[in-house]
């Protein structure tokens, strides 16, 4: 549920981002004349300007370099909200004696890493993707029960699902990049 939950507020928070982006890029296109049609004055006009002096100048000012700021902000925030390191769709294995190239997908194999993670004590929930091949590069976010040992989560990891990973891929070097998140604690109702 957490992963859907987050894919959720990434994807509409980023549509969101996005309309914010491109109405500001508008508003700022449009208030200086660059938008609009034909016989559509500025929003505002260079009599307008004229008239207001250099207060005028000074505001249109302010409020282009508010546009500018706002745009590099929600720009910012846009390329913050993708992943930092792309996902890898399939790993590649040794030869066998049928196949001169053998590939696994890389869904499968995070998915069972995390299946192996997920029934470790204290482990509430695992999910695992490939970031890259050579070498094998895993990220897995772990979340725990409260009171958790850190240690000996930890070392569980690097024991039993590290090592059927290992064995059953033939790699050598796998590198798994470990995020944990701890429990929060229940709320206390006072009655």
């Amino acid at each position: 549920m957490r992963r859907g939950t987050d894919r959720l507020n990434r994807v509409l928070l980023s549509v969101l981002g996005t309309l914010l982006v491109g109405a500001g890029t508008f508003g700022l296109l449009r208030g200086s004349g660059v938008v609009g049609g034909e016989g559509t004055d500025p929003v505002v006009s260079p009599w307008q300007r004229a008239e207001g002096g250099e207060r005028q100048v000074l505001l249109l000012g302010l409020l282009a370099a508010t546009a500018v700021l706002l745009i590099w902000l929600g720009l910012r925030w846009l390329l913050a909200q993708l992943p930092k390191d792309p996902s890898v769709a399939v790993v590649p294995l040794g030869r066998t004696e049928h196949a001169s190239r053998v590939h696994v997908s890389a869904r499968a194999v995070a998915d069972a890493l995390a299946t192996d993670v997920r029934a470790l004590g204290g482990v509430t929930d695992a999910t695992a993707r490939v970031v890259a091949e050579r070498p094998l590069t895993l990220h897995l976010e772990v979340s725990l029960e409260e009171g958790a040992d850190l240690t000996a989560v930890d070392q569980a990891i690097a024991g039993r699902p590290k090592r059927r990973l290992v064995e059953a891929l033939e790699a050598p070097d796998v590198d798994l990049r470990i995020r944990l998140r701890l429990a929060r604690p229940a709320a206390r109702r006072v009655a």
